[in-house]
């Protein structure tokens, strides 16, 4: 298999923090999270009305928190979610290599290694410093463009585009 590109990286702290942007955002839209603020308000102050109405009711109460969830919901996934990277990246930080070729990837850690085909990526993300390639809707692989050590960082983008037929996402995380 001739190699064209070979990424040698470490995940650390800065990594997980932007996967985690990365990830929160394609999950929902701008538009959705604009909808759930306003339906949380519009739930939350649906019970503070009730209360100020007719007296406090553990039902209005719940009715206040549910709003409120929705309001912090995506807030407070991403929070969890940074921490719960943040901690792993601790445990878990080894040097992958990377090795792209023609019809294949490579993937090897300590231990361990895996074959991927181009068709297992199920969506593709640039940001300024990172690619991440999603092989499965909760898994991506990390890039840094800092650590190529083969092969172009700024043309892996249309090289990935070709090879999986998928369109890239930019991502400002």
């Amino acid at each position: 298999m001739k190699i064209l590109y070979i990424v040698n990286t470490k995940h650390d702290e800065e990594a997980y923090r932007t996967y985690a942007k990365v990830h929160m955002d394609g999950r929902v839209t701008p538009l959705g999270r604009v909808l759930a603020a306003v339906g949380g308000l519009v739930i939350a102050g649906g019970g503070v009305l009730a209360i100020v109405n007719k007296g406090f009711n553990l039902l209005h109460l719940v009715t206040i928190l549910l709003g409120l969830v929705c309001v912090f919901a995506h807030p407070l996934g991403l929070w969890r979610m940074r921490r719960n990277l943040k901690k792993r990246a601790q445990d878990l930080s080894m040097n992958i290599d990377y090795r792209f070729g023609e019809e294949t990837f490579d993937v090897a850690w300590p231990g361990q290694s895996q074959t991927l085909s181009y068709s297992d990526v199920r969506r593709i993300v640039e940001t300024e410093k990172y690619y991440f390639l999603y092989t499965d809707v909760r898994m991506a692989h990390i890039l840094k463009k800092a650590d190529f050590t083969q092969g172009d960082a700024a043309d892996f983008g249309r090289f990935l585009e070709e090879k999986t037929r998928l369109t890239m996402v930019h991502s400002r995380a």
